[in-house]
């Protein structure tokens, strides 16, 4: 771990920061490295024909792990995901998600299963 640094900053100054265009808006962003959670959530879901919450929001995600275990395809994305537009997960796949949206799965047919592993900060 770095030793702390006190840091006397002026107006304006920016510290390692980059400019990015979010929603059509200049902002300044830090780049940070990922130590970890605090946290870890596990389980299995069963998602069906009908899209329903694979994983529910979490403001404090660090990032989830996502395997589809089962025998059938499983399509996940966001609270609209259909077959059509969800990302494709065939059996044996994985998929590393660094998102804190609620995610929601749905098969074409059959009963699914679905492993995940979920880091998160408690605060």
């Amino acid at each position: 771990m770095a030793d702390d640094v006190a840091i006397t900053a002026g107006s304006g100054t920016l510290i390692a920061a980059d400019n990015r265009t979010i929603n059509s808006a200049s902002v300044y962003v830090q780049r940070v490295v990922c130590q970890g959670s605090t946290t870890m959530a596990n389980g299995q879901v069963a998602p069906t024909n009908s899209a329903a919450t694979l994983l529910a929001a979490r403001d404090t995600r660090q990032r989830v792990i996502f395997l589809n275990s089962g025998t059938v395809t499983v399509y996940i994305g966001i609270a609209t995901v259909t077959t059509g537009n969800g990302f494709r997960l065939a059996p044996g796949a994985s998929v590393t998600l660094y998102t804190q949206v609620l995610i929601q799965a749905i098969t074409a047919s059959g009963t699914g299963s679905i492993d995940y592993i979920e880091e998160y900060d408690t605060t």
